[in-house]
């Protein structure tokens, strides 16, 4: 859980959008202005070797789905007009990450997700990890290919996914589901 926190400039990032700003876009952006914090990972400003210290590589990867999960919130949250709130340390992934969706006004101590609701949401990350090759995971290796940072790759990833025509087979699962329930 070290990766978890965000700089500061993410949460003036954030601060800045419209009230109705939607979420997606602000991920999108954060992810973009991510690459901007960490100049050494740029190929473009460090040189391609950074593609070949595989230490680095690991540590960029564990900034972004360590702060993902972070920049999620905050997005959402932002968007139904509550404050940012921090992550807490103590939770495990999806525990902290539920946390910072839903905490109100109770104290750090005091709020903890429902366990079944984090052992579903687990669930659905492994099956949404297990997606194979679809138009985010597509955009993700034709960005990396090219050799731009990280954080450029997870942004246009990421603005694939926003993209009406990527949950065509969410969509076919909901008529599915629709059926069943008649």
């Amino acid at each position: 859980m070290e990766n978890v926190h965000v700089h500061q400039d993410m949460v003036k990032l954030h601060e800045s959008f419209r009230y109705d700003a939607h979420p997606m876009g602000m991920i999108v952006s954060a992810f973009a202005a991510m690459g901007t914090l960490h100049p050494e990972a740029n190929p473009a400003l460090a040189g391609q070797s950074v593609y070949s210290d595989k230490k680095l590589r690991a540590k960029q990867v564990a900034r972004i789905l360590g702060q993902g999960p972070t920049l999620a919130a905050m997005a959402y949250r932002k968007r139904i007009g509550r404050p940012f709130v921090e992550p807490n340390p103590n939770l495990g992934y999806t525990e902290n990450f539920m946390y910072m969706l839903d905490i109100m006004h109770e104290g750090p101590g005091d709020y903890k997700p429902h366990p079944t609701l984090v052992r579903a949401l687990d669930t659905l990350f492994v099956l949404h990890a297990e997606h194979e090759l679809n138009c985010s995971t597509s955009a993700m290796r034709h960005l990396a290919s090219s050799n731009v940072d990280v954080y450029s790759a997870t942004s246009a990833a990421s603005a694939a996914l926003y993209g009406p025509r990527h949950g065509g087979a969410n969509e076919a699962v909901l008529r599915m589901l629709d059926k069943i329930g008649d």
